[in-house]
């Protein structure tokens, strides 16, 4: 158990020194001004949540992830002095409901799952956001032909090795909002290889 706690304790400070550089870019392509609760689904260090509230700073979020990685988000949160705005909440994403929140955000969850886990995820926020809620996915994106980027389909490669998931393309993410009832779909680029793809609740 020592050891296991050990290894996410890890692993988190690893992904946040990798997520901080794309989480200070999305906000800055998406009008988050009319949200007031962001929940960070799987938020591991709370960089994307940093990212947003640093942005905009009447947004308020929540981490919602297990205890070990929880303890190094409140770290990585104090260090930038955002404990008024953001916790972080010990939760199971699918066996839990979800916090109150106007605002879903998902980075790096979609590609560690197949397709129908993904469209179950999509379908729990859709239910769980009051209209005008919003999702986000924030994902290294496929071509929508599936010919590359090669990074893209390199990291895929690491994906179908180590986990249930595959990296898709911003078309297959939109799909799966439209279809569970997410409307005025958008796929844009932040930096890099990375995207979002958003939609809003009607």
């Amino acid at each position: 158990m020592k050891s296991t706690r050990r290894w996410r304790v890890l692993f988190t400070r690893v992904m946040h020194s990798a997520s901080m550089r794309p989480a200070l870019a999305w906000p800055d392509v998406l009008d988050l001004s009319r949200h007031r609760h962001m929940l960070d689904i799987g938020g591991g260090s709370g960089a994307h949540c940093i990212g947003a509230a640093l942005r905009w700073p009447t947004l308020h979020a929540t981490i919602l992830d297990i205890a070990p990685v929880c303890d190094v988000a409140q770290e990585c949160v104090a260090h930038h002095g955002l404990q008024s705005r953001i916790r972080t909440q010990v939760g199971d994403m699918w066996h839990e409901p979800f916090p109150a929140a106007d605002l879903h955000f998902y980075s790096m969850i979609y590609h560690d799952w197949p397709p129908e886990k993904c469209q179950w995820l999509t379908q729990k926020s859709f239910a769980s956001l009051e209209p005008g809620g919003r999702l986000v996915i924030h994902e290294m994106l496929y071509h929508d032909d599936k010919t590359g980027p090669f990074t893209v389909a390199a990291y895929n490669i690491l994906m179908l090795w180590g986990t249930e998931g595959q990296q898709f393309s911003g078309r297959e993410l939109a799909t799966m909002l439209s279809e569970a009832g997410f409307t005025d779909l958008e796929v844009k680029p932040t930096w890099g290889y990375w995207s979002i793809v958003t939609g809003r609740k009607p």
